[in-house]
């Protein structure tokens, strides 16, 4: 997969991030932003992308918005080809009460929204909304380390540590969690620090600041993770405050 982003303001509070994604074969995507809130825009087309509700695979097709809320997770069926994604979060403003946490996909007329209240709005009015449950599996092993890496990611916690800090050895709690989300405890830690990263830049502070903040400990484990997940490497990482306006996604 190759992957370009492009970051900027569209209001002061609203922050849209362009992102084309090229896709060499199918396979399987897990997304999770962390602290961070995201509503993807893309126009799809048949068979080009699913999303995991419980143990089946939704197709999404047309202009569709899907809210990704801070601190869920997403699992995507992803074929070859290309998606160019409109993402729209805030680094200022969160979601409210009634939307956090959550995974929503819901029809999209294709207007950019002007500001986060009207973007909100959009969610709670459509009619056609599909709130996703993305945990494969009911696990309270996992919930409890899915919520104890969400308090702790930033601190400087070994996995096995964790474990240990749950009453759990390492292959159970590494099992457990992987079968109901996806990913190892790691990989998600991964994610949670990288968006962290992402909102440390994006808002004024220098690279080593945000590895440090985001609980990075090794520069080249930060500068490999954020290349993975963002398209490019946190010095060369740019985000104009500057207003302009979006290109919609085709």
């Amino acid at each position: 997969m190759s992957y370009e982003s492009v970051v900027y303001n569209l209001t002061p509070d609203l922050v849209v991030m362009q992102r084309g994604q090229k896709f060499n074969g199918d396979q399987v995507q897990i997304d999770a932003y962390g602290e961070l809130w995201m509503v993807d825009f893309a126009d799809l087309r048949p068979g080009q992308l699913s999303i995991r509700h419980r143990n089946e695979l939704i197709p999404i097709v047309g202009p569709m918005g899907i809210l990704v809320g801070n601190f869920s997770t997403v699992e995507w069926q992803v074929n070859r080809g290309e998606i160019n994604w409109l993402g729209v979060t805030s680094f200022t403003v969160d979601l409210p009460a009634e939307l956090q946490g959550k995974v929503i996909v819901f029809p999209w007329d294709r207007a950019i929204p002007q500001d986060v209240e009207a973007l909100f709005q959009m969610i709670r009015d459509s009619d056609r909304k599909i709130e996703i449950e993305p945990q494969r599996l009911s696990s309270a092993v996992a919930l409890k380390t899915k919520r104890f890496l969400e308090r702790n990611y930033s601190e400087a916690i070994l996995i096995q540590t964790v474990a240990e800090n749950l009453d759990l050895s390492w292959a159970v709690m590494t099992r457990e969690f992987k079968k109901s989300y996806g990913i190892s405890p790691v990989e998600y830690r991964h994610k949670l620090r990288v968006f962290k990263a992402l909102k440390k830049l994006s808002t004024g502070s220098d690279v080593t600041t945000a590895m440090a903040e985001s609980g990075f400990t090794s520069s080249s484990q930060f500068f490999s993770q954020f290349k993975k997940h963002l398209g490019t490497q946190p010095n060369s990482y740019h985000y104009n405050e500057r207003a302009i306006n979006p290109v919609l996604p085709i």
